[in-house]
């Protein structure tokens, strides 16, 4: 009888905490906290919700997740938790991470320190909402998108760790909404009071909330490589965001929302560049392949053309030292009198240079020849090559020339990968 009694007391005493909380009336928010279904976290600090397993399977970054951690400081995660409080600049390795206010949060406070609600939801009210906001958002690209499961992650008057005298009274209020269809995802991310930057760790301020490290706003795909950050990210314009309108809809949205998709990879601010195949390497915006069998320039240069390619042309002290890199194993032991065609030519023109791709050889800009290369430029040789016997510089030879055949590399814009294939619902 015991039991039961204090198992109703404290059910009690949560439901009575729970509905001390008045939601915030924004309108890019969605509904949360006692009445809606809502999990509410225990009071905490660096701590995690554990896995909460989901019914639908969430895209994220080219891959799909059955489960999700919300995490106190400020962030949802995807494989694991994150716990740490320190926002390491993305992108970073390992944490796939969708972060609405990354910095140190405390809510274990005495009176509480803020409440972090969370749930999973097909309501149909709900799911109709998050269909109109991306149709509404997006028109041209996912007017047709219907939403068929809706996360909503609340931080409601969390407060920040350390804070000492007037730091206690400073509350922010933020929610992540991750909706999709089993195919896209999107994420909103709302913001209604933003009062603190970042906690007292990392030479933060507990009184002001302020400090050399503020809260990051982004995703971070876990590989070191893809991430999305808002422009207010880790600067004193967080202050800003319940006011911010985004720039990206077609439709502009509320204030305080900003719009991601969440399902492709990103590289920065924009699409994943791809490659044809496996073959070629992404660097930068331009996909490289190497042909390490010697052959004469108007070879090269016709291999590269028949596959829409140029030979790529070293631009800068960095592409030469890639360059150098990537042939300098090959060239460890066998062809070590060999090199590798830059992709410049006076051959129209003699005394007259020109890249591969069309452009005028610049004078003025990027360029490594070997001493006394000129010299050798009497009518005869025409064509640029760097060659390891001479440190990698560039020296000039016969185009065609017997045995004197070099490496190359054909180049070619990277372009936006296609939609992947995929049936809302299967």
């Amino acid at each position: 009888m015991w039991r039961l009694v204090l198992t109703a007391f404290l059910l009690g005493s949560l439901a009575a905490t729970s509905a001390q909380i008045s939601p915030v009336s924004n309108a890019a928010f969605y509904p949360y906290g006692p009445g809606t279904g809502d999990i509410l976290d225990p009071t905490a600090d660096d701590s995690t919700s554990g896995a909460q397993a989901l019914s639908t399977a969430f895209p994220f970054f080219g891959s799909s997740f059955n489960a999700l951690y919300v995490n106190t400081n400020g962030d949802i995660s995807f494989g694991s938790a994150v716990t740490s409080y320190t926002p390491t600049p993305f992108p970073v390795t390992g944490n796939r991470v969708i972060a609405v206010f990354f910095t140190d949060i405390k809510t274990s406070y005495s009176p509480r320190g803020g409440y972090i609600y969370h749930r999973e939801t097909t309501d149909a009210g709900v799911l109709a909402r998050a269909t109109s906001d991306i149709q509404t958002a997006f028109p041209t690209d996912h007017g047709s998108f219907v939403a068929t499961w809706v996360y909503i992650a609340t931080w409601h008057e969390v407060g920040l760790y350390g804070a000492s005298e007037n730091g206690y009274n400073l509350r922010n209020t933020f929610q992540l909404v991750l909706i999709t269809d089993g195919c896209k995802s999107f994420t909103l991310f709302n913001y209604d009071r933003i009062e603190f930057l970042q906690g007292r760790t990392n030479d933060g301020d507990g009184t002001t909330g302020t400090g050399p490290n503020p809260a990051q706003v982004g995703i971070n795909g876990g590989n070191g490589i893809h991430y999305s950050l808002h422009p207010y990210s880790r600067t004193t314009n967080l202050y800003n965001l319940p006011g911010w309108v985004d720039p990206g809809p077609e439709t502009p949205g509320p204030a305080g929302r900003w719009y991601q998709r969440t399902d492709l990879a990103l590289v920065g601010d924009g699409p994943e560049l791809a490659c044809p195949s496996s073959e070629w390497r992404l660097r930068g915006d331009t996909c490289l392949k190497l042909y390490h069998k010697p052959q004469d320039y108007p070879t090269a240069k016709s291999t590269c053309e028949g596959m829409g390619a140029t030979i790529w042309n070293i631009r800068s002290q960095e592409d030469n030292e890639f360059l150098a890199g990537k042939l300098s194993k090959y060239l460890r032991r066998t062809y070590t009198g060999r090199g590798v065609w830059i992709g410049l030519t006076d051959e129209g023109t003699e005394g007259t240079f020109v890249w591969d791709d069309g452009t005028p050889y610049d004078s003025s800009g990027y360029s490594n020849w070997a001493s006394g290369a000129m010299a050798y430029n009497d009518g005869t040789r025409n064509c640029v090559h760097m060659k390891k016997a001479f440190g990698w510089q560039w020296v000039i030879q016969e185009c065609v020339l017997g045995n004197e055949r070099n490496a190359f590399f054909c180049a070619k814009p990277g372009e936006e990968p296609e939609e992947p294939e995929c049936t809302p619902g299967s």
